[in-house]
């Protein structure tokens, strides 16, 4: 082989690791922003998880809140994007017993690229949880009630699409994760439609979503990485949707109540 076929060698082989490694990198960040999943290796044992589900439960009950909005963080803070601290949410709605119940998004993990609605425990919503705090939001009663009869109603189904992207644009109605299916039910409670392409403009009219800053390579190299990073729903902004998002719908339409963090306690 001569001299120059094995710098062109090597050069190559070079670049193909040097892709793959910056690949490995793009999607453990991407995947970090708003990964809708339960599977996977739970950082904290169950009854650490137990413990923190009731937690949440006992801050809802003292506070008498029949329907919240609750986020956790599926990777550690400091590999979130500026803007993001939760990366998956759920409502939690009061049941006969006095406890709650978690209505929620997940894909499949057979196909990565379909989702399905998901009741749950509030140990199960946490078993992927990074860090050691969860985002509470709370609508107004009024609000609560239409979202808590919402969630038992065909219109629910309605505003899910199954097609599933990590970090999905609300303004574009053809793919979904965790936080836009809550952005499109809170939506559809208020506006009182399930309507999708409806909601899509009222909000289009109403809120601001969050912006990741994401550079040309990731965007180039993030799909190939992992099927799941579909951008073709992204202009030259990529948007999607946040804890902080689904605050801001409350705060322009006049319904929040409050919205804060609560830290676990070992």
């Amino acid at each position: 082989m001569s001299l120059t076929a094995k710098i062109l060698l090597g050069g190559g082989l070079a670049l193909l690791i040097a892709v793959f490694g910056y690949g490995w990198h793009i999607r453990t960040v991407y995947a970090g922003y708003v990964a809708s999943t339960d599977s996977g290796d739970a950082l904290f044992p169950q009854d650490i998880l137990d413990n923190y589900g009731q937690q949440i439960q006992d801050e809802l009950k003292r506070k008498n809140v029949k329907l919240a909005i609750i986020s956790r963080a599926g990777q550690v803070r400091e590999k979130l994007p500026k803007g993001v601290m939760f990366t998956h949410s759920a409502f939690f709605r009061r049941n006969a017993a006095g406890g709650y119940d978690v209505y929620n998004l997940y894909h499949g993990e057979e196909n990565r690229l379909r989702s399905t609605l998901v009741t749950d425990t509030s140990a199960d919503f946490l078993r992927l949880l990074q860090e050691k705090d969860a985002g509470i939001l709370i609508p107004d009663a009024a609000t609560q009630d239409l979202l808590y009869a919402f969630l038992e109603s065909p219109d629910y189904a309605a505003v899910h699409q199954p097609d599933y992207s990590l970090i999905s644009n609300p303004l574009d109605l053809r793919w979904q994760n965790c936080n836009e299916l809550m952005l499109y039910a809170i939506a559809a409670a208020i506006w009182n439609t399930p309507e999708r392409r409806l909601l899509r403009d009222k909000l289009a009219e109403t809120i601001i979503p969050t912006e990741l800053k994401v550079s040309p390579l990731k965007r180039h190299f993030g799909p190939m990485i992992d099927e799941r990073l579909i951008l073709d729903d992204h202009g030259d902004k990529v948007l999607t949707t946040t804890f902080g998002t689904l605050t801001q719908l409350f705060e322009v339409t006049g319904r929040l109540n409050e919205s804060y963090v609560l830290v676990f306690e070992d």
